[in-house]
């Protein structure tokens, strides 16, 4: 992973070839698309933070029981919440549990 001075000059150098901005221009296009792309790397993280949050609490509140499964084919396990269908991870199933009722 680049450093975000690395990034800032690759944008800077890349504005700059089109030679549409000077400069000091080039720098601060560069820096605002890499303070943006970092912001919105936060957002996604928060918000996974919270659907996992909400995740534990259902599994929490209705005592929800986990079981997981090697599958040979796959080569990985399993996740179940409802026993009537696998899911690739725990997350997974336990989203399908949310939106089919307390699972």
């Amino acid at each position: 992973m680049r450093t975000r001075e690395e990034q800032i000059a690759d944008l800077e150098n890349q504005f700059g070839e089109e030679g549409t901005f000077a400069f000091v221009d080039d720098r601060d296009a560069a820096t605002k698309h890499i303070i943006e792309a970092e912001q919105r790397g936060y957002e996604r993280a928060r918000a996974e933070c919270a659907a996992d949050t909400r995740r534990i609490e259902y599994f929490n509140r209705y005592k929800t029981k986990a079981i997981s499964r090697w599958n040979d084919n796959l080569g990985r396990y399993e996740w179940s919440v409802q026993l009537d269908k696998w899911y690739p991870t725990f997350r997974d199933a336990i989203d399908a549990a949310m939106e089919g009722g307390n699972g």
